[in-house]
């Protein structure tokens, strides 16, 4: 099974271009609205841009020396509504930003940042923010060199747990209102009317090879690093031929080498993260300027040697050397073209480019933090080109498979298995990786292991993932691929396995269940070693 329903002719009110973090947000957001919305990518649901993020729900320290003040505001507004709408995959985490002698960045200058962050959060009804003696700093974390080390800064920021599901869980609460999502649906032509003006695309089931007309009163471009190619496409240029300006972030994975995350001001004056995220360090990023193919990107060798030697500079610890890294990613951020301006000083906001009337509209600057309020800006400019009225609810509804309003339950009360241990059978450690992925919907999972042969049975030797997942990918969250499963619906392929101790057995099970020939089981396997091999290119 691909999908719920079939790829067939039809009319909406919007068509959206790009199932990545934008796109998705803007489906949900619409359909709530009561809009009819169809959302397609030519891959799947977050495997762009989405997937190769820092994993940060973040107000933007850094944006403050930029004095994008309103920037900063509306993340540090959006990061605290995203821990009420989604608590399974937004946790707190804590940042030092330890400061040495000949730093870019003093300890007066952090303490002003910190001050000016603290003032700028709604509420504030967290741990607040404090300066630390070089003792203090080190006491909570010893790894910390600590030859010439001034002090550090403390504060609280968030870690997103899997940005891919919190994009997935936007795509099936659009769905449940109403909306039609289609991944490997790629648009191949773009209709117009008799006005010569944009009225639809012609996309092409990449699944079954059907083409269908979708007709759009509004066509929403949220294609992320692809955007001015879909511009182009289309013959829709009012604004110039370029609105963006890409960069690409690499990233890297480390053991685990702290348990609180580091904010470090590198050499070039630049910041670089060490976050504690799963069983890893997540080091990460690189901001440079990016011209190829977005689907054509790995970290290169020269981009992970930089990074490692940031991090030595604060962590003088053997396992920080190329041959511990696990793994790496890259990504394009399609960021709003500035001219003139360091890659890493290039506004993070978004925008919304209107064109033809505001009947196209090309999504730009996009911040993983802001895609909720984005969405909702979004969406009020489509309302007023079609004519209607009616407010944004995406502040009102969760985002853990319920949709029920924020606050009518106490997420400690769910977040919390130890009930469900003795009742299901299962280990706390794979209950709360249900917990953590699926939220208050991890009892449907827990429902289907007693349905399905062998459901309670590990996925992985090396995850605690159950079979019963498999099936739920297939069957309720449109999981197509291999890569699809161990990528974006479990984490098992960002594990520190990368999914080669399970990825064939996984195969074979999805091959039974999706009906695949031998051929397309080869195949399912090819591409997704090819990706494991990708994100060890750099040792080449």
């Amino acid at each position: 099974m691909s999908r719920p329903y079939p790829l067939r002719d039809g009319e909406y009110d919007v068509v959206i271009v790009g199932g990545g973090m934008a796109g998705a947000g803007a489906a949900r957001d619409l359909a709530l609205r009561g809009v009819s919305v169809a959302l397609v990518d030519k891959g799947d649901f977050a495997s762009g841009t989405t997937s190769r993020s820092s994993k940060l729900i973040h107000g933007g320290l850094r944006y403050l020396e930029l004095f994008d003040l309103a920037l900063v505001r509306e993340s540090l507004r959006e990061r605290e509504l995203l821990r009420r709408l989604a608590p399974h995959l937004v946790r707190p985490i804590p940042f030092l930003v330890p400061v040495y002698r000949g730093s870019s960045r003093s300890l007066i200058r952090v303490r002003i940042g910190l001050r000016l962050y603290d003032w700028l959060t709604p509420g504030r009804d967290r741990e607040r923010y404090r300066v630390l003696r070089p003792v203090d700093a080190l006491s909570l974390e010893p790894a910390l060199r600590a030859d010439e080390l001034r002090g550090a800064g403390y504060y609280v920021d968030d870690l997103l747990l899997y940005p891919e599901r919190l994009c997935l869980e936007n795509v099936l609460s659009a769905c449940r209102h109403g909306a039609r999502a289609f991944n490997y649906a790629e648009v191949e032509e773009f209709v117009r009317d008799a006005r010569g003006a944009v009225a639809g695309v012609r996309v092409r089931d990449l699944l079954t090879g059907r083409v269908a007309t979708l007709g759009a009163r509004v066509l929403v471009n949220a294609a992320g690093p692809w955007v001015d190619e879909v511009r182009a496409r289309a013959g829709v240029q009012e604004q110039g031929p370029r609105l963006l300006r890409p960069t690409k972030g690499a990233h890297c994975l480390l053991p685990r080498l702290t348990e609180r995350a580091l904010y470090h001001a590198t050499r070039d004056g630049r910041m670089v993260f060490v976050i504690p995220w799963r069983d890893f360090s997540l080091v990460g990023t690189t901001d440079t300027d990016f011209e190829g193919d977005p689907e054509r990107l790995w970290a290169t060798r020269d981009e992970v040697v930089y990074l490692l030697g940031e991090v030595r500079h604060v962590l003088p610890d053997r396992r920080v050397g190329l041959d511990d890294v696990r793994y790496t990613y890259a990504g394009v951020r399609p960021l709003t073209r500035e001219e003139g301006k360091r890659p890493s000083d290039v506004s993070r906001a978004h925008r919304v480019v209107s064109e033809q009337g505001g009947r196209f509209l090309s999504v730009t600057g996009t911040k993983l933090t802001c895609y909720r309020s984005l969405a909702a800006a979004l969406g009020d400019q489509v309302m007023r080109a079609l004519g209607r009225r009616s407010a944004s609810r995406t502040a009102q509804l969760t985002l853990d498979g319920l949709d029920e309003e924020v606050g009518r339950v106490e997420a400690r009360t769910w977040l919390d298995v130890s009930a469900e241990v003795g009742a299901t059978g299962l280990s706390r450690e794979t209950l709360e990786t249900l917990v953590e992925t699926y939220g208050r919907g991890y009892r449907r999972v827990v429902e289907l292991a007693g349905k399905v042969a062998d459901g309670t049975a590990r996925l992985c030797p090396s995850n605690p993932n159950i079979v019963a997942e498999l099936h739920l990918a297939v069957q309720a969250e449109m999981a197509v691929s291999l890569q699809d499963v161990l990528l974006r619906r479990t984490g098992i392929g960002t594990s520190r396995c990368q999914g080669e101790d399970c990825a064939e057995r996984i195969a074979q099970r999805m091959a039974r269940l999706c009906g695949w020939t031998p051929r397309r089981l080869e195949a399912e396997l090819d591409a997704y070693y090819a990706w494991v091999a990708r994100s060890r290119r750099f040792r080449e």
